[in-house]
């Protein structure tokens, strides 16, 4: 009787041992399910005011509609078309540049909002203008049809990884093509 007791024991310490990587295994058919959800997919951001240009002066004077393809290999491809201010209907494109960037899905991340996103790690292929801007990094988040990505707070200036992104804004986002 006495065997049997250490051996059911023992059976159970080795259960219990081998339960603790679920969570990792969990984790990684997250990873995997996003990775999914966005390989082969196409995104459009609506008409907006477009605020990134590096120059002060070029700050505000354009509206953008940007289009985003993603591949099976999470290569990305934007098209930004570029409006006047004018134009906030996205009518009359002035002209376009075409960035493209691989993303690696890192860790999942809690951003300030509360929002379960990933991290993501964006590596600058091509640009239109021909600079070489570095790695940025990064949230995405899907929910359902639309796509999120982080943006700067505070000292989380995307420009490490120890400073990456770490809020989104629900008010911006893409919203996926469906053919």
């Amino acid at each position: 009787m006495k065997n049997l007791t250490i051996t059911i024991a023992l059976s159970s310490m080795f259960l219990f041992s081998c339960g603790g990587s679920d969570g990792d295994t969990a984790t990684e058919t997250s990873k995997s399910d996003s990775i999914v959800k966005l390989s082969n997919t196409s995104w459009e951001k609506e008409c907006s005011p477009y605020n990134k240009l590096s120059s002060d002066e070029l700050k505000g004077l354009w509206n953008v509609k940007i289009k985003l393809s993603i591949d099976s290999s999470l290569k990305s491809t934007y098209r930004t078309e570029f409006f006047h201010p004018t134009d906030t209907e996205c009518d009359s494109m002035m002209f376009d540049t075409l960035d493209i960037s691989k993303f690696e899905i890192t860790d999942k991340v809690i951003s300030e909002e509360s929002i379960e996103a990933y991290g993501l790690n964006k590596t600058f292929i091509y640009n239109s203008d021909n600079s070489d801007p570095p790695p940025s990094y990064t949230l995405i988040y899907i929910d359902s049809e639309k796509l999120y990505f982080g943006q700067k707070s505070d000292s989380n200036l995307g420009k490490t990884p120890e400073t990456r992104h770490s809020s989104i804004s629900l008010d911006d986002y893409f919203s996926q093509i469906i053919n």
